[in-house]
């Protein structure tokens, strides 16, 4: 007698995604917050942005994060269908990768891929939800690239 059992893909991927919430949002808004914490921090002489202004744009990525990662992705993880939400996400997030020191894009882009590749297996939005992940990968990679271009 054998017993096999069914795997459900996308219960599976839906499970992890829940399990890197946290991670994916803290490493979000340490990446967001690094380029002011390197203008404010490593600036040699006066800089433009004192402790008032580098405090705005930790609060507003803090915010950013917290807003996608607690509330918007375990909402959207419990519906049947989150591709939609998974390609707006990732959609802004690519959008405005070249703003990325204001703190929404990486926060978005990052929620928009992690959501998006939850949704991989789905059954219904599965296509939106791949280029969701597509999307939200490339985001994450061009706010990346447009933060080196600042250092370089």
């Amino acid at each position: 007698m054998s017993t096999s059992q069914t795997v459900d893909r996308n219960r599976s991927h839906q499970d992890q995604a829940r399990k890197l919430l946290w991670p994916v949002a803290v490493a979000a808004f340490l990446f967001t917050v690094s380029y002011p914490a390197n203008d404010f921090y490593g600036a040699k002489d006066a800089s433009d942005i004192g402790p008032g202004l580098f405090l705005v744009y930790a609060g507003i990525a803090l915010v950013t994060a917290g807003v996608v990662f607690a509330l918007v992705l375990p909402w959207a993880l419990r519906r049947a269908s989150s591709g939609g939400v998974a390609l707006a996400l990732a959609v802004a997030g690519t959008l405005f990768a070249p703003g990325f020191w204001t703190g929404f894009p990486p926060g978005l882009a990052a929620g928009g891929a992690l959501l998006g590749w939850a949704g991989i297996y789905a059954t219904k939005g599965r296509k939106l939800s791949q280029a969701a992940f597509v999307i939200g990968v490339l985001g994450v990679l061009f706010n990346v690239v447009s933060d080196a271009d600042v250092f370089i």
